[in-house]
């Protein structure tokens, strides 16, 4: 262990050395008198004596050398807004990719430009803004402290982008009070601008000079004076919302044929710089598209879906620990919710409370396995969570209780930390737990009003230099529950270990080698017996026409049954991906071949499962992608095949423009089991919305949607359609 941290010192000095040779820009962002006119031309006189960020670095497949395409960033601002300019050259201007596409859908498969704004000047997280060629915006919330990006967010802010024959050009602007300025005067925020231009070669450029496989990213930021800003807050804004909703049912989807008009209710209150109170009455989700179908008839345990509600969604980066401890699709549908969120410099906090009448499903974890346990009671949910930031990492504390209306109740609480430098980063969290359970074992056997207590722990090493490894470290005691959160797994610990070995190049074909290995051993603890363990080399490849590849041999995987019988299994899986050209941009394979548990009986059955998706624009107006999953669990000699199970999705975007979209989708699930059991299952459903942006305050969506689902038994099976027509509009004070 001491010879770890000396070489880990070396290394640390090295990476010092290194970066100590590029230094990002730093400039004074300019006040403005005029108004600016969004139109993404960037001809107003300010922008021509603004200071500009214009020493760009590849990062990737080149480090550290001089940008391939000129990028110029500059920042200007009044009394309510910041100002962002971005004028980017391209030699070639005809290959610029200039798709349509959803919010928050932006990525490294067509010309994008972002940038990541450090109001608070911590670097210990960012916001990011991100537009395209055509106006389509993506934000989100960088976290410095997990080294992670979410798109959870929506926030408030408006861009227009131009497109013209030497490139193109785009202006944001964002409110004062989207960012949350806590202080006025003179500030020096954290800034860092990234463009990508996808091509033979996936190139990226950055304003900061980062290097391959960084451990850090805001500490390579450069900075944006403000000689005289203002903090500004607008105090109150309200958006009530309305959706009426045909509704016809039947079957196992309910028994209903009537019309409802919901009303609802969202209010933002800034009482103060730097915080927010949020108030929501009977939110209606009508716009959010449906999940996409999952293969689980031969799982285990409980799977986390993604949220998608704008609600849970704003400020989810501060609830997100190393251990799942909220997971905000445990809450379904709140009568009313309110959340206070407090962001400084140093200190950053929030809490949330709701009255949840969607009696949402409950994971009962196990050793072997996981229940989704359905209630039929409501629930009082809350959260609070507080994090410190620290020279070199930060420090918090998480919160979360759930109490049912017949008494049962889960609280949960504990502290986490975490510690980085340039190349290490550090991470842990302690939870305990307490929980009354119901008495219900018409719902759970396991439930008899019984009174558990446990505690949760991770601890977790990351390095990062021309070598990458990580060390984590976890233990769930058997009582240790999470109504909250998503923990499908307890009683037990676990030792997860990756090395990898990178090896950059600038060559056509091939940009990246990464062989690797992976170590997992699990053992049960207390009454639990048994131990799973999988020790697996892989390879991972990267180069032309953004070809990815991910490939690793897992040889003498063992796993437990559902009896607690340790059993042999191997396989090999993969996963491929490549953007061939504009029209296509992406194309993915996965896909895992050979032995595997069958949870059904405990037997040890050949598997193949197979995946592809396809992402096609054959114009920029028009976005169609499909993908397709299949699980087949082989029968042994003399039998036929005991699983089939299927999963299948369309989804077709037509643009009208960059903030009227259509969206189509269909959805096919089906399983079919014969062996030990027959148990035959399919559902489809269809659904094409209409989405509005019709101005930064008024939204309109209106849509139509159909499903069915067929069981084993006819008679139990059922159907469902419904239309709205949902609208709101925000008032600002």
């Amino acid at each position: 262990m001491r010879m770890r941290w000396f070489i880990g010192l070396l290394l640390f000095t090295l990476a010092m050395s290194l970066h100590a040779t590029a230094v990002a820009t730093s400039i004074t962002a300019t006040r403005t008198t005029r108004p600016i006119h969004l139109d993404g031309r960037l001809d107003e006189p300010v922008w021509t004596s603004a200071q500009v960020i214009d020493r760009f670095y590849e990062t990737y497949p080149g480090s550290l050398v001089p940008a391939p395409e000129r990028t110029e960033v500059r920042l200007a601002y009044d009394d309510d807004f910041l100002y962002v300019g971005f004028r980017l050259w391209l030699k070639h201007p005809r290959e610029l990719r200039t798709p349509f596409v959803r919010r928050d859908k932006v990525n490294s498969t067509h010309d994008y430009v972002q940038i990541y704004l450090d109001p608070q000047g911590s670097r210990r997280g960012s916001y990011l803004f991100r537009v395209n060629a055509r106006g389509a915006r993506t934000d989100g919330y960088q976290n410095e402290a997990q080294e992670t990006e979410t798109l959870d967010p929506d926030y408030d802010w408006e861009v227009a982008s131009h497109i013209d024959a030497r490139g193109w050009s785009a202006e944001m602007r964002i409110p004062l009070s989207t960012l949350r300025i806590s202080r006025s005067g003179l500030q020096r925020w954290a800034v860092v601008v990234t463009r990508g231009v996808p091509r033979d070669q996936n190139t990226q450029m950055a304003s900061a000079p980062f290097p391959h496989d960084s451990n850090c990213f805001l500490c390579y930021a450069g900075t944006v004076v403000f000689p005289d800003l203002k903090a500004k807050s607008e105090h109150l804004i309200v958006t009530p919302s309305g959706t009426i909703t045909r509704r016809r049912d039947r079957g196992s989807f309910g028994h209903a044929d009537d019309v409802r008009l919901q009303p609802s209710l969202d209010a933002k209150w800034l009482p103060r710089d730097g915080a927010a109170l949020d108030l929501t009455v009977r939110p209606d989700f009508s716009q959010v598209e449906a999940d996409s179908a999952q293969l689980t008839a031969n799982q285990r345990f409980a799977l986390d879906l993604p949220e998608k509600r704008p609600f849970f969604r704003e400020g989810a980066d501060l609830v997100k620990t190393a251990i799942p401890a909220v997971y905000t699709r445990s809450i379904a549908a709140p009568d009313y919710g309110l959340r206070y969120t407090q962001r400084s410099a140093g200190l950053e906090y929030t809490a949330f409370g709701a009255r949840d009448g969607g009696r949402p499903a409950i994971i009962e974890p196990g050793f072997l396995g996981s229940t989704l346990v359905l209630p039929d009671f409501d629930s009082d949910d809350a959260f609070a969570r507080l994090r410190s930031t620290l020279a070199h990492g930060d420090v918090g504390g998480l919160v979360a209780a759930k109490r049912n209306d017949d008494g049962s109740r889960n609280l949960v609480g504990g502290s986490d930390a975490t510690w980085s430098s340039d190349t290490d980063r550090v991470t842990g969290q302690w939870l305990a737990s307490h929980t009354r359970n119901p008495d219900r074992p018409d719902l759970a056997p396991s439930w008899h009003g019984q009174t558990v207590q446990g505690s949760a722990a991770l601890l977790q090493w990351d390095h990062s230099t021309d070598q990458v490894w990580s060390l984590r470290y976890e233990r769930y005691s058997p009582g240790f529950r999470s109504w909250l959160g998503y923990v499908p797994r307890v009683g037990y610990q676990s030792l997860h270990g990756e090395y990898y070995r990178p090896f950059y190049s600038t060559e056509k074909w091939l940009n990246t080698i990464e062989p690797y290995v992976s170590v997992d051993r699990l053992r049960g603890l207390g009454s639990n017996r048994g131990s799973e363990s999988d020790a697996a080399p892989g390879l991972v490849l990267a180069g032309y026409k953004g070809f990815a590849a991910d490939i690793s041999w897992h040889p003498h995987a063992m796993v437990l049954d559902a009896q607690g019988h340790a059993r042999r299994t191997r396989y090999l899986a993969w996963q491929f991906s490549a953007s061939p050209g504009r029209w296509v941009p992406l194309v993915a394979f996965t896909g895992q071949r050979g032995d595997v548990v069958d949870y059904a009986s405990g037997d040890v059955v050949p598997s193949t499962t197979l995946g592809w998706r396809v992402l096609t624009r054959p114009l920029d107006r028009l976005e169609l992608e499909v993908q397709y999953d299949r699980n087949v669990l082989h029968g042994e000699a003399g039998e036929p095949q005991r699983l089939i199970e299927t999963a299948t999705q369309f989804i077709g975007t037509w643009h009208f423009n960059a903030r009227f979209f259509a969206l189509l989708t269909w959805q096919r699930y089906a399983s079919a089991r014969d062996v030990p059991e027959v148990n035959h299952y399919r559902s489809r459903t269809a659904s094409l919305q209409f989405n509005w942006d019709v101005s930064r305050n008024c939204q309109l969506y209106w849509g139509v949607r159909s499903g069915n689902e067929q069981p084993a038994a006819p008679a139990i099976g059922g159907d469902g359609r419904e239309i709205y027509l949902k609208a709101s509009y925000t008032f600002r004070g």
